[in-house]
């Protein structure tokens, strides 16, 4: 926790120099073993951070290499700053931060002026360190403020402003994050699917369908964003998809549904053009980050 005064734009600015206040957090936590299952292990942690009082949940699935912490906090501060600092054992010159449909790398370290006065970034699901053979990401719900200093990812989760709402954020705060860790090149991390599986979690319901898959493509990079009506109004399915690794792929898009036809079209559904359509695949080949909005015609029955 630091001190958070900005000199401008109280709400929305973080000062250069924050790093430079912090506040003591003295108190110790309370730690209890809440679960220990064959699916499940969970610690639940209760700590006050000054005026507030945090109440965590940490969470390791069976077979999983992310660990969750899914966080309450009743916020009671003013002009104050709360980050969660993950030290990393990582070697790299670069942070990559996940971005729509996408990722960016920006330095992680103070060389230039350029990246001195870059002290708060965005990222959207994650942001990573990476080695040629191994890696470490923090994942998020919905804190989208971070920085990278070094070999530590310290994401940004509270303010406490004045202005415009002098009670802006103030009570009970929920959200989750998590450390994700792998071994191998970052195209093979399922880094993406992981930010995923933690911003949309699976949930079941009660039907008398057998399963089937709607949709799968056969490439692990390409990841299907989007599946809606098509805006016209005419029966037909529109999947939205992207290329998640920058890496050119070749890919078959699956349905589980008879084809009667199937188009590329522009963002907006609009200039279709004709794809080919075998034995319920479309084949695709993505540049890098590309996106494709697909048009597919379900065969009358």
């Amino acid at each position: 926790m630091y001190k958070d005064v900005p000199a401008d734009w109280d709400a929305w600015d973080l000062n250069s120099m924050y790093a430079d206040s912090p506040v003591e957090l003295a108190a110790k936590a309370e730690i209890t073993v809440s679960a220990d299952g064959s699916l499940f292990a969970a610690l639940t942690v209760k700590r006050t951070l000054n005026n507030s009082l945090l109440t965590q949940r940490i969470v390791l699935r069976r077979g999983s290499r992310r660990i969750e912490f899914e966080t309450t906090i009743d916020w009671r501060e003013d002009h104050k700053l709360l980050k969660v600092n993950f030290p990393l054992a990582i070697h790299a010159r670069e942070a990559v931060h996940d971005i729509q449909m996408g990722h960016i790398r920006r330095a992680n370290h103070k060389s230039r002026q350029y990246d001195i006065d870059r002290w708060e970034v965005c990222n959207h699901k994650w942001t990573a360190l990476c080695e040629e053979n191994r890696g470490a990401a923090v994942l998020n719900d919905c804190k989208y403020g971070v920085n990278v200093d070094g070999g530590s990812i310290n994401l940004t989760l509270l303010k406490a402003a004045f202005a415009p709402d002098p009670k802006a954020d103030r009570g009970t705060q929920e959200f989750t994050y998590a450390l994700y860790v792998w071994e191998g090149p970052l195209a093979q991390s399922r880094l993406v699917q992981e930010a995923y599986e933690l911003n949309c979690p699976a949930f079941a319901v009660r039907g008398g369908n057998r399963a089937v898959s709607l949709f799968r493509v056969d490439a692990a990079n390409i990841v299907i964003e989007t599946v809606k009506p098509a805006e016209d109004g005419g029966g037909d399915v529109v999947v939205r998809l992207y290329e998640s690794m920058r890496s050119q792929t070749a890919c078959t898009l699956r349905c589980g549904f008879p084809l009667a036809a199937a188009s590329q079209t522009d963002m907006l559904e609009n200039n279709p053009a004709p794809l080919p359509a075998e034995n319920g695949g479309v084949a695709l080949a993505f540049r890098a980050f590309e996106i494709k909005t697909v048009r597919l015609r379900p065969a009358r029955r």
